[in-house]
């Protein structure tokens, strides 16, 4: 059990408080419906179930509007709902009912990140990063990935080494090698792929 210790209405949202630590962030009209005053003993969980009771039907509406903008990975889905104050429970039965749907699917997410950006000037690495943090599993990204094969990888490599040069063409040979070195490896380019590039340029 744990007892209320704040409760504060922040931004629009109804900011709970259970032994000093926050437990949800809702909107004002469903805490009305699981009302709350400071110094109740609740179990918390009980509460945040029975919120999401209340949640359900709205985190549902507020999701298909969401995927109705864009596809989204469950990360990104389970983000925005949690930052318009749906609790854990109620986002979860959501992306649970999606993903049954088919309308949610990371991996065909990532395919399709995948494949659009393999025309790309765009290294291996980075875009592996990008998968990451849209919450993609490396199991997802590694099967997205296989069409970022080494003779793609060498030509998006040689694309962007095009586009950069112009940067370093003027300065000495030494310096313009490590300097186009360093900018294809932020792009996410592997170091084997960047020397048979830059070879080609500072040669």
């Amino acid at each position: 059990m744990a007892v209320i210790t704040g409760i504060e209405v922040i931004r629009g949202r109804v900011v709970v408080q259970a032994d000093g630590a926050t437990i949800a962030r809702l909107p004002v009209a469903h805490f009305e419906k699981c009302p709350l005053h400071e110094g109740d003993e609740i179990d918390p969980e009980l509460w945040l179930e029975n919120v999401a009771e209340v949640q359900r039907a709205d985190a549902y509406e507020a999701a298909l509007t969401q995927l109705d903008r864009s596809e989204r990975t469950e990360k990104q889905l389970s983000d925005a709902l949690r930052r318009k104050g749906y609790v854990a429970p109620a986002i979860e039965a959501t992306v649970a009912r999606l993903t049954s749907a088919g309308l949610i699917d990371d991996a065909r997410y990532a395919r399709r990140m995948a494949e659009a950006h393999a025309a790309k000037a765009v290294g291996v690495y980075s875009f592996k990063r990008k998968l990451m943090a849209r919450g993609i599993s490396a199991d997802d990204a590694g099967d997205a990935l296989a069409c970022f094969d080494d003779a793609q990888q060498r030509d998006a490599c040689r694309a962007a080494a095009r586009g950069l040069w112009r940067k370093y063409e003027s300065l000495p040979p030494r310096e313009a090698r490590a300097k186009l070195s360093q900018a294809l490896a932020r792009r996410g380019f592997g170091w084997d792929v960047i020397e048979a590039t830059i070879d080609d340029f500072t040669e």
